[in-house]
């Protein structure tokens, strides 16, 4: 009898078990960007930078260096941007917290020079400097919204959408594995039609508090190239090197 009992015993008290609900956390912008915000160093670490220097070469897949990358940026808005194609000439773009320039070339291959805006310049920076873009979003929380899982690099991410002006939009994509970020996505209106542009962040080190990625893909389509980031430092930068070129220093003082 009791060994009849103890199995139905036993059953009886399975049968009335209950396994723990399991929570599921709802996922939002603001957990998204406070993950990975964490995942790369946290918020302290990221408010301690006053300062950036970056140096990189973007090469074709045959390793061919096409351009060569050199930005500075410092507390106050200070920019100094150095952009050198291999073999044709150097463009530059800068500011000294105040008013923002370009160095460019004409139709005839001659410098020109001119004033532009804030919002160009801080385009130019993030163009570059992906962590800036990254750091950013934070403050693009009401026009961010959260739009489920997809597989970005063939991995599983989150993915945000960032609406922008004139109804144009870019994704953004965060590895559920790691929580940093995983890359982003646009689409690019060309006299061809409209073309997507994939860029991936790889190659995650050490700098300092914060681990920041040194390579950095962008993938047209299946045109692919590619800046590796051989510096990067967080060393405070002297305000000389922000200074005025002397043709800056002309347009500034015009009437």
């Amino acid at each position: 009898m009791t060994r009849f009992l103890l199995p139905t015993l036993l059953f009886a008290i399975l049968a009335g078990f209950q396994s723990p609900t399991t929570t599921v956390v709802k996922q939002t912008p603001e957990l998204i960007l406070s993950k990975a915000v964490q995942a790369i160093g946290g918020r302290r670490a990221l408010e301690k930078i006053d300062a950036l220097q970056l140096h990189g070469v973007m090469r074709l897949p045959d390793e061919r260096p096409i351009v060569e990358i050199d930005l500075s940026t410092s507390e106050g808005g200070k920019v100094l941007g150095i952009m050198t194609y291999i073999g044709l000439g150097q463009t530059r773009f800068g500011s000294d917290g105040t008013t923002a320039w370009e160095q460019n070339f004409n139709a005839n291959q001659e410098k020109t020079w001119t004033l532009i805006d804030q919002d160009s310049l801080s385009q130019k920076v993030q163009q570059i400097n992906w962590l800036e873009w990254f750091t950013m979003l934070p403050a693009k929380l009401s026009v961010i919204e959260f739009s489920g899982s997809e597989l970005f690099e063939e991995e599983d991410c989150w993915k945000l959408i960032i609406k922008e002006k004139e109804g144009k939009e870019q994704e953004a994509f965060f590895s559920k594995t790691t929580f940093r970020p995983k890359g982003r996505r646009t689409i690019e209106s060309t006299p061809n039609g409209d073309t997507t542009v994939d860029v991936y962040f790889r190659d995650w080190q050490r700098v300092g508090e914060l681990l920041l990625f040194h390579t950095i893909v962008y993938n047209r389509e299946g045109s692919i190239v590619t800046l590796k980031l051989d510096r990067i430092t967080t060393k405070p930068i002297a305000d000389s090197l922000f200074k005025f070129p002397e043709q800056v220093k002309l347009l500034v003082e015009q009437p």
